[in-house]
């Protein structure tokens, strides 16, 4: 009987689940709202009230947005896999362990903090123009993304189970939960 209550429990997973898929229904359309007006903007409006600027910097929050929303999807569908009932997935989004699905949302970090880099970097020219301002706020803010990107690398590939792969349930015979 415990045994039973324990491997139901497992089921309490499926709300972060839902959560994230959530999340990442609402990143995704908030995106691609983001890059369809910027798109719809650039190629209806008239030429010569168009901010380049501006529109880069649009569409790379939108990029932003659509990449954290691939790692939220990434997230739930991995944990539905791992916890609840194995998934069909592609190569790219398949987790073997734990350990991989957070690798695999590390990299979706990784990559966002690389756009919101490159988001900051559109006001560096406003910074310089600004006599208290020494630029250093941007090179604080790269430094900063650096050290928790090596971070992040480091726990992937030096921080991670160390312990052979155990067969799957499939491959010894038995029955999947």
């Amino acid at each position: 009987m415990l045994k039973k209550f324990l491997l139901s429990a497992r089921l309490l997973l499926v709300a972060p689940v839902f959560g994230l898929l959530a999340a990442s229904v609402a990143l995704f359309a908030k995106g691609l709202r983001l890059v369809l007006e910027q798109l719809d903007n650039a190629l209806l409006a008239p030429a010569e009230g168009h901010d380049l600027p501006s529109f880069e910097v649009s569409v790379l929050e939108g990029i932003n947005l659509l990449l954290v929303g691939a790692g939220c999807l990434v997230l739930a569908l991995g944990m539905f896999s791992l916890f609840i009932k194995p998934l069909p997935l592609p190569s790219a989004m398949r987790a073997e362990s734990f350990h991989s699905l957070k690798g695999q949302f590390a990299n979706f970090v990784i990559i966002a903090m690389a756009v919101s880099f490159l988001e900051s970097l559109s006001n560096l020219q406003g910074m310089m123009r600004d006599p208290n301002s020494s630029g250093s706020e941007i090179f604080f803010a790269g430094a900063g993304m650096a050290v928790v990107t090596l971070a992040l690398l480091a726990f992937k590939y030096w921080g991670g189970e160390t312990i052979p792969p155990v067969a799957s349930r499939s491959q010894r015979g038995q029955e999947p939960y």
